[in-house]
């Protein structure tokens, strides 16, 4: 069994017509699932990202867990809609890292949305859940089954982003996401 964490629908609504996936609740949170996945919208935030891993997990006893969601880049150095595989992650407020893998970029986890660069490395990814999505993953599965995909919705400016534009960066991106 797969576990899927996404912070928002329009994450993973390409998930759900990709995969067939079935409304089976909606408190405490909106999951979707056929028989191999379960996928689980968290809401923004760290904290929202563990409770909903740990809730997932609790119920599904999973091989796998996935975060699938958009993050913002300091600079325009990375293309918005380029989908990245996450090897680090450095939670911001406490200062401790934490490496998935060797492979793939370093994700910078906030607990509030950035909205300048000011003080901020050249080339920084940004979210807002991997941190605690990590921690609680790490508790129920190895490392080594644990995965973060990030792919780029802005430049720390939040405007132009909605909905329809969210689903449309993660659908363009299924296919290298799968692979």
């Amino acid at each position: 069994m797969t576990v899927i964490v996404c912070a928002i629908f329009s994450e993973a609504k390409a998930l759900v017509e990709l995969y067939e996936l079935k409304l089976t609740a909606k408190k405490p949170f909106l999951i979707y699932e056929n028989d191999n996945i379960t996928l689980i919208i968290s809401k923004i935030g760290k904290i929202n990202a563990a409770i909903a891993t740990t809730y997932a997990a609790l119920l599904k006893e999973p091989d796998k867990i996935i975060n699938i969601g958009i993050c913002a880049a300091s600079s325009n150095s990375k293309k918005i809609g380029s989908l990245y595989s996450i090897k680090s992650i450095v939670d911001v407020s406490s200062g401790k890292k934490v490496i998935l893998s060797n492979d793939g970029e370093r994700l910078y986890c906030f607990d509030k949305p950035v909205k300048e660069q000011k003080g901020l490395k050249e080339d920084m990814l940004i979210d807002m859940e991997s941190y605690g999505f990590y921690m609680a993953a790490s508790k129920f599965v190895k490392k080594e089954s644990i995965k973060i995909y990030k792919i780029i919705s802005d430049y720390l400016e939040v405007s132009h982003i909605d909905s329809e534009f969210v689903y449309t960066l993660v659908k363009n991106n299924l296919t290298q996401i799968l692979q």
